[in-house]
């Protein structure tokens, strides 16, 4: 009797080995099918739309134009690496990320370099806080930003180059600290004059009074010219001032027209 249920036993278990095989073998066929069904698939979606996220400067238009899409591209066809180069080329592109969101279409991740002021030469460049220089062009953002004058040799700037020179260096660090410091002094300095090498000059909007800053110790200047500024200036007559000097350590020395 013993022997009948092990043998019994021995039967049922082959047979039961046996479908579990065939089953994963139709698991294993039913994903390469769907493998292949969806490789396949992707081969003819075309992109059907692009999403832009993080531009102001550069338009929608500008970037889908820098990529270069051919009609009817497949979107699993395309090289990102070749449209994210395509879209550097644009100037005013400091870095981008395009990405595949199923099931058509391509996202653009753009951040953009923004004008921290105005050159002034020959002709009108914007510049970065980098050093880059920007071509200037009317966009669909304006810009509350000063005017850097007194470039040398500004008639070899090319768009896109970083100016290491220092006098700029220092004129966007003065821009960098006021900005900083206080936002209402960052928008009252109109113009920094640059003197090949010379003291730097600083000019304000309210009252086009000329402020010498000399060279270095950026920081301490500005905190200093705010502090001046919020104490004395705010609730004076700015009329009679000639210029204001703040290359000296502890003080502010303000000479007067009358004076």
């Amino acid at each position: 009797m013993e022997y009948k249920e092990e043998q019994m036993i021995e039967e049922k278990i082959p047979s039961h080995s046996t479908r579990v095989y065939f089953s994963f073998v139709l698991l294993v066929l039913l994903v390469v099918v769907i493998i292949i069904v969806k490789a396949q698939w992707q081969e003819h979606v075309p992109v059907r739309q692009v999403a832009v996220e993080g531009n102001s400067i550069v338009s929608k238009d500008e970037v889908i134009q820098l990529m270069k899409l051919s009609p009817h591209v497949s979107m699993y066809a395309l090289d990102l690496t070749v449209l994210q180069q395509n879209i550097l080329a644009n100037s005013f592109v400091k870095s981008v990320v395009v990405k595949r969101d199923a099931p058509a279409m391509l996202r653009v991740e753009i951040e953009e370099r923004k004008p921290a002021a105005i050159l002034v030469g020959t002709e009108l460049h914007y510049i970065d806080e980098e050093g880059i220089v920007l071509p200037y062009l009317a966009t669909a953002e304006t810009y509350d930003i000063p005017v850097i004058g007194g470039i040398d040799s500004v008639s070899v700037l090319r768009v896109g180059q970083k100016l290491s020179n220092a006098d700029v260096q220092e004129a966007l660090e003065i821009i960098r600290v006021s900005k900083s410091v206080n936002k209402d002094l960052f928008h009252s300095i109109s113009e920094i004059r640059l003197r090949k090498g010379h003291d730097i000059v600083l000019y304000s909007f309210e009252t086009g009074v000329p402020i010498i800053f000399g060279q270095g110790d950026v920081a301490k200047k500005i905190v200093k010219l705010d502090s001046f500024w919020q104490k004395v200036l705010q609730n004076n007559d700015k009329n009679d001032i000639q210029y204001i000097d703040i290359r000296f350590d502890d003080q502010v020395v303000v000479s007067h027209k009358n004076s």
